[in-house]
């Protein structure tokens, strides 16, 4: 058993220092590289992969690959959940170094008017806006409605009685807002409807009279000449500043004498306290890729225009945006639940039943019978223990304070001690050499796996 041990301990010696030797190499490469960027960036998509902001970062992704834009690979990471607050507040809480942005559209506005989250465009710093998608009013074929003007002079002669299709707390929700404060008295019924998908369903089988939809969208959705008219659908109105090339028979809205206006931008942004200089490179990089044949085709083909922003006109895009939605705010969505202390109080309650019903199995099982000598003590002090350090394992990493490889191998470390100390084993000393041993391999070499094999990039 020694020589195994002794053997063990020379192989383990070994693979720590050629670790070790990467380490620091790797570490100096970095160093004596330009200053920014020296690895891969990772832009997160808060949507799943497949949908329309994933689509618009993989035709930026496919331009800057083809024109050799970056030094460095552009990663997408589609971290879909929350209306798109998981992956934007990944981003917010990430290190301000470039290595992580985000590209999110006017939700990330809208996100915190609605009480889901307690942050918005304030919380990071703007990169640049590339492309933009024109957003539509659409009816039912057969609807008596021909301009979006008649359909609010109804909705004011017969409130509430319009069903509107606008996901409550999404943009289209509070666009809906300005089209009724646009026409005094006007009150619509406002539906959450689902996805395009769904709204469009829903106004062929007379379940909503009318809804917001993007272009591209109503160019998909519309029937070919001479579909039945209850079986299609018709444009009332184009929500942008002027009217639309491929539609160019729709008036706006602002035509017809309701002055609102609403796009979809695509915003990239940097966690808060991103240096300038990194901030210019990359509106530089956007900028040049969106000039790309590649990604004009593309965004031709979606039918998005490829509009580009940055700097100080972007700045005052945004708080113009942020104006125009705040301005129907009042009193609006108080009723919004927020999700995240509902969950927090029902985990509590239910960590509390658990703690509860430990305790007094625990005072039952003395009852039945008087401890052994042989009995293991209690184990829940340990299991609180290792809980809690995989939730500071986790907020580490996240916070990007310490190396992905220095953290692991100290978490490994430290809950291996608690496990070992706690299971009152004989030649402590020897078993915690080997644990050392064991977590310094995982640590280092679980980074070196991710980063120089599968060229993932980590926390």
């Amino acid at each position: 058993m020694k020589w195994q041990l002794a053997i063990w301990h020379v192989i383990a010696t070994v693979g720590i220092v050629l670790l070790f030797i990467w380490w620091f190499r790797s570490g100096a490469s970095i160093r004596r590289s330009d200053p920014y960027p020296n690895r891969p960036i990772q832009v997160v998509v808060p949507y799943a992969a497949g949908g329309g902001s994933d689509t618009f970062v993989r035709i930026m992704q496919k331009g800057i690959i083809a024109n050799d834009l970056l030094p460095q690979p552009l990663v997408v990471v589609n971290q879909p959940g929350g209306i798109g607050t998981i992956g934007s507040r990944e981003v917010k809480n990430s290190r301000p170094n470039g290595y992580k942005i985000l590209c999110h559209h006017n939700a990330i506005i809208t996100a915190k008017l609605a009480g889901t989250v307690p942050y918005g465009p304030e919380a990071f710093e703007p990169i640049a806006m590339t492309g933009e998608m024109s957003m539509v009013v659409l009816v039912r074929g057969d609807s008596p409605y021909s301009n979006l003007h008649d359909l609010l002079q109804d909705a004011r002669q017969n409130p509430r009685q319009i069903r509107f299709g606008a996901n409550q707390g999404a943009p289209a929700y509070f666009t809906a807002l300005q089209l009724e404060r646009a026409v005094p008295g006007a009150e619509l019924s406002i539906v959450s409807s689902g996805g395009g998908a769904d709204r469009y369903a829903k106004i062929l089988g007379g379940h909503l009279e009318a809804g917001i939809f993007s272009l591209s969208e109503y160019l998909d959705f519309r029937g070919v000449e001479g579909t039945p008219p209850q079986r299609d659908i018709k444009a009332i109105a184009v929500l942008g500043h002027q009217r639309h090339e491929s539609i160019p028979h729709v008036p706006t809205a602002a035509e017809t004498g309701v002055p609102v206006t609403l796009s979809n931008a695509n915003y990239w942004w940097a966690p808060q306290g991103t240096p300038a200089e990194v901030i210019e490179y990359l509106a530089t990089v956007l900028e040049q890729t969106l000039e790309t044949e590649v990604v004009r085709s593309e965004l031709r083909r979606i039918r998005m225009d490829p509009t580009f922003d940055r700097g100080q006109s972007l700045n005052q895009r945004i708080e113009a945006t942020v104006e125009q939605f705040e301005s129907v705010t009042a009193g609006q969505q108080q009723s919004i639940p927020n999700f995240l202390n509902y969950v927090t109080v029902i985990v509590a309650i239910l960590l509390t039943v658990v703690i509860l019903n430990s305790i007094f199995a625990g005072q039952n099982e003395e009852l039945s019978h008087s401890p052994l000598p042989n009995d293991p003590p209690p184990k829940l002090g340990l299991a609180f223990a290792t809980l809690s350090l995989l939730c500071l394992y986790i907020w580490l990493l996240q916070q990007g304070f310490v190396a992905f490889a220095w953290t692991s191998t100290a978490a490994i470390i430290v809950t291996g001690s608690l496990i070992l100390f706690a299971s009152q084993a004989q030649r402590r000393r020897q078993q915690w050499l080997v644990l050392c041993e064991l977590a310094l391999l995982t640590g280092f070499g679980s980074q070196f796996v991710f980063t120089e094999i599968l060229r993932t990039p980590l926390p």
